[in-house]
């Protein structure tokens, strides 16, 4: 059944909403117009979603409509993680519009008031009209179908890249005189220094470094 729903032609859609001064967003499929007088569009959201229950107490949404050539990172960023957990608004390039996030490089962009909505055990269904749309430009949208054909690896691969953890900076311990502070830095080993080695500074021995 599944395979028969994939042939269903979808587009990829960054959803994207506030809700106590903060923006939240994900990445959507389902959404379609279904009235032209007036312009109707429906959205579905899961309703485990944060950006859902934004939408529920903001009663509006914006929806940015990709390009085929979007930053596969876009749809990692806005796909793979919750609002809940991080501001995926903060690890990409947006601009705002009405007090709403979109992505710059969006085929279109879209403001919507929520009119209706359906609850379903695991989606909601929001009914909105449409009350503003600009910066239309030319190029292919980006479809679900291309995604799972062509982007997908490129987005598990870019969201693996930028999510990996930095790696630490490796702390070395460097032979320090006690006295003055001068840091031994010679190309022989300090324990193979002669016995009566001392500090070019300060003249101490030895037995007057430690490791630090």
């Amino acid at each position: 059944m599944q395979e028969a729903l994939y042939t269903i032609s979808n587009g990829l859609y960054v959803l994207s909403s506030t809700a106590g001064g903060k923006f939240c967003g994900s990445l959507v499929d389902a959404v379609s117009q279904i009235s032209v007088l007036p312009n109707l569009i429906m959205v579905s959201c899961m309703n485990t979603s944060r950006t859902k229950e934004c939408i529920e107490q903001s009663g509006e949404f914006a929806i940015s409509v990709l390009p085929q050539n979007t930053d596969p990172y876009i749809v990692a960023n806005f796909g793979f993680q919750s609002s809940r957990d991080i501001d995926k608004w903060a690890n990409v390039p947006y601009e705002l519009k009405e007090g709403l996030p979109y992505i710059p490089t969006a085929l279109a962009k879209i403001r919507a008031k929520v009119i209706d909505k359906l609850t379903y055990p695991n989606n909601t269904v929001f009914i909105a009209e449409v009350e503003n749309a600009f910066d239309v430009r030319a190029g292919e949208p980006l479809t679900y179908k291309h995604y799972r054909d062509e982007l997908k690896e490129e987005c598990l691969k870019s969201f693996a890249n930028r999510n990996a953890p930095k790696p630490e900076k490796p702390s070395f311990k460097q032979w320090t005189c006690t006295l003055c502070g001068y840091v031994y830095d010679g190309d022989i080993p300090f324990e193979e220094l002669p016995d009566d080695w001392r500090c070019p500074l300060c003249g101490v021995g030895k037995d007057l470094f430690e490791l630090r």
